[in-house]
């Protein structure tokens, strides 16, 4: 068991067509930052987005890539499944593939579709 975090683009609401368009395994930083942002987004705590669903906005990617590209994502205090003891390297390694997900997700939010993150631990 561990955390397991996607990332997809609809235009059909929540509902996942396909496979998601990004995966990661154990990258508590960007989990802490999700959570964080989840929670501020819908007042709910942080376990609500376990197997749920969290739409980002432009304005919210943006704030991620500028995050990830100062090497800024939030710590994590932990989480029994996240890995945080190997967060620094997790965020190293997942760097690049977390700017080309920003990427990404800003030309499918130009496009019209709608960016959602989601998790399961």
């Amino acid at each position: 068991m561990g955390l397991d975090q996607y990332a997809f683009a609809t235009n059909s609401g929540t509902t996942c067509e396909g496979e998601p368009r990004y995966i990661w395994r154990k990258h508590a930083k960007l989990q802490e930052w999700a959570e964080q942002l989840f929670e501020e987004k819908t007042g709910n705590s942080a376990e609500e987005l376990n197997c749920g669903y969290l739409e980002l906005s432009e304005e919210d990617i943006e704030g991620l890539k500028q995050l990830v590209e100062a090497k800024g994502l939030p710590e994590s205090p932990g989480g029994f499944f996240y890995g945080h003891q190997f967060q620094e390297e997790s965020a190293s390694d997942y760097r690049n593939q977390d700017l080309e997900f920003c990427d990404w997700a800003l030309s499918q939010i130009a496009e019209g579709q709608s960016v959602y993150y989601s998790c399961w631990w």
